[in-house]
């Protein structure tokens, strides 16, 4: 472990935990033939070296996958500074990749078929200097990038043959070729659920932040539609061919669902899709296949027209009809394929077939999500939204089904070896939501817990006007000891309690980055949110942490209410999923407050449930961590 000893020599501090860690990935790579370890490292135990290194120093393949885009680019730092030391001590290069979803990247057909005057000026200078390609570099409108990204409806291996650009593109000339070599790629949870990965039987998957692989696998499963998608994307296709075509899709939402939602409600579970089939196939689905039968006849009777009224094409136009298989090609037996480059009328007969080809295929994901509609499966769930769309100067509203629990629609069992860890990973957790089961290792926890205060405030939060009373006391008592406080809330609506207080921002504000460093360079003295302040959150120093309650889910937000009826219908205690889930939460809630042995500080709960469910207790006592019980 050459690289190790290095560090250990410039200063890096040894710690045990770290060093069993080496083992157990070294382990596991000897072993392989898909063997599967689980390891619960706390803060403090640097896994994220406690993988790379061993990895590297085998110079083993893998693919490491963590649970969001910006966890990725931490990634790629400490690859960076690894493997500088690797090229050092060894005097060999180690290649990586940061790989994400094809649509996070520039489509430079779709760039350079855009009015020059509707492209920004920094995605211009960026697409003719070094960039990469990724949207997460450039300041581009969500309206923008979606009509520029890289699409597989739109990108079919057809066009991309011809492409004038398949070469330099972003995606599929330049990433793909880099992903076979790349010694070690950086993927995302969601990514890993999509993606086949070439020769995976080569690669160790390391899967980082596990805790909520199961949520972002789900999120990458659900299928939908919606009604940005009929009006916007469909419609808008069928009006390039059919100028007077309409069709009144908001109606079909509005009729069926506005009447579900209260105020600020997004997104309702629904027991069935089977009652809207009907209506979604006679409001939408029926006149949309009308059009694109007349579109299909039209376009087919101009092709010919063109065809016949031709001696000469370029080879690449007649191979791109050819393999869409759009006429039958035989009729034009003395038409000679005489030259390479599409003809300019060629280039807009081929634009004209991309749009025609898009069209049928967004229609055929309507099909079958209709099909799905009508032949509802055990195991899956459904949901309904809405939100307002400035964009289109409605609500937009959608339909979504997804798998209960992900196990057994990923597949895990191709790499030579899987390591799963987290801070807080559950055993049955990982059991249950993914199927994977393998040999389990707890590590020793290095931090002085015993520098945090726990304050239990005997709240119930049933009784909600005290409670409430509670949080604001518990606040004001926390912003009058520390410079720095989180608040880790449970419910959006909670928010407005702390709406007229000073120095404070809300998750969603702006990005969690700007908002997490603001707070850190002490520009804020609080940062208030939900799910992405319990668990992705490194605020170093002397803090105050205010829980608002136990973090169980939300029994009607949509996955959660699925999930317990599905465990319900196989005769177990859904609750103890809940709690389960709660309890890894709660410990990720936690751990916000030590983020390196200098951290100290007070964190505040506002629920005394917490001596009803014992487990939460006993995971503050492994941490050392004792906790004092007041009552207002």
């Amino acid at each position: 472990m050459q690289i190790y000893q290095f560090l250990l020599k410039k200063g890096l501090e040894r710690r045990k935990a770290q060093e069993e860690f080496f083992q157990i990935v070294l382990s596991a790579i000897e072993e392989g033939d898909n063997t599967v370890k689980i390891v619960q490292a706390p803060t403090g135990t640097g896994k994220t070296y406690g993988y790379l290194i061993p990895l590297m120093e085998t110079r083993q393949k893998a693919i490491v996958s963590t649970g969001t885009k910006l966890l990725q680019e931490q990634l790629r730092k400490d690859i960076e500074t690894l493997r500088s030391y690797y090229s050092y001590l060894y005097g060999k290069e180690l290649s990586y990749l940061v790989l994400k979803g094809k649509s996070n990247y520039l489509c430079l057909d779709r760039y350079y078929d855009t009015p020059v005057e509707k492209l920004p000026a920094e995605l211009q200078m960026a697409v003719e200097g070094t960039w990469d390609g990724d949207f997460e570099f450039v300041n581009v409108e969500p309206e923008l990038k979606e009509k520029l990204r890289v699409e597989e409806d739109y990108c079919t291996p057809q066009y991309r043959n011809m492409c004038r650009y398949r070469q330099e593109c972003y995606y599929w000339g330049r990433l793909k070729r880099l992903e076979k070599s790349a010694d070690i790629l950086v993927v995302n949870h969601a990514l890993l659920s999509l993606k086949d990965f070439e020769d995976p039987q080569e690669r160790v998957l390391v899967i980082d932040e596990a805790h909520e692989l199961d949520k972002y696998i789900t999120s990458s499963l659900t299928a939908g539609i919606s009604l940005y998608f009929v009006r916007v994307e469909v419609m808008g296709k069928v009006l390039e061919f059919l100028k007077e075509a309409n069709l009144e899709a908001e109606e079909f939402f509005r009729r069926n669902f506005e009447g579900l939602f209260s105020n600020g409600q997004e997104e309702l579970p629904v027991n069935s899709l089977r009652p809207y089939a009907e209506d979604f196939e006679r409001s939408i689905l029926s006149p949309l296949l009308s059009y694109y039968e007349s579109i299909r006849e039209t376009l087919l009777s101009e092709l010919r027209d063109f065809l016949e009224g031709n001696l000469f094409v370029s080879t690449k136009f007649k191979e791109y009809v050819l393999k869409n298989g759009l006429v039958d090609w035989h009729r034009y037996s003395e038409l000679k394929a005489s030259y390479e480059e599409p003809s300019p009328e060629e280039e807009r007969w081929i634009k004209k077939i991309k749009s025609y080809e898009l069209l049928k295929k967004k229609l055929q994901k309507l099909k079958e999500f209709h099909r799905h509609m009508k032949e509802e499966q055990q195991g899956f769930g459904y949901l309904v939204g809405r939100k307002f769309s400035k964009r289109m100067g409605t609500f937009n509203y959608w339909i979504h089904l997804f798998p209960v629990f992900p196990a057994g629609h990923v597949d895990f069992k191709d790499y030579k070896a899987v390591i799963i860890t987290s801070a807080t990973v559950d055993q049955e957790d990982i059991r249950q939501t993914l199927g994977l089961e393998g040999e389990y290792y707890s590590l020793e926890h290095t931090f002085p817990y015993h520098r945090v205060n726990f304050l239990v405030y005997r709240a119930n939060p049933q009784e909600k006007d005290s409670w409430k009373e509670c949080l604001k006391h518990a606040y004001a008592y926390l912003r009058s000891l520390y410079p720095k406080v989180l608040v880790l809330l449970t419910n959006k609506e909670h928010m407005e309690l702390f709406e007229k207080e000073e120095g404070v921002a809300f998750q969603g504000e702006d990005n969690l980055s700007v908002l997490v460093k603001a707070l850190s360079e002490g520009k804020l003295k609080a940062l208030i949110g939900l799910d992405s302040l319990w668990f992705g959150v490194d605020i170093k120093g002397e803090k105050g942490i205010l829980m608002s309650k136990l973090p169980f889910e939300n029994p009607e937000e949509p996955i959660t209410f699925h999930r317990i009826r599905f465990l319900r219908s196989l005769g177990l205690d859904p609750f103890e999923y809940q709690k389960r889930k709660a309890l890894i939460k709660f410990r990720q809630g936690v751990g916000r407050l030590m983020r390196s042995k200098e951290d100290a500080g007070t964190i505040i709960l506002c629920d005394r449930r917490i001596y009803k469910f014992r487990e939460f207790l006993r995971a503050l006592e492994e941490l050392g961590i004792r906790v004092v019980s007041k009552t207002l």
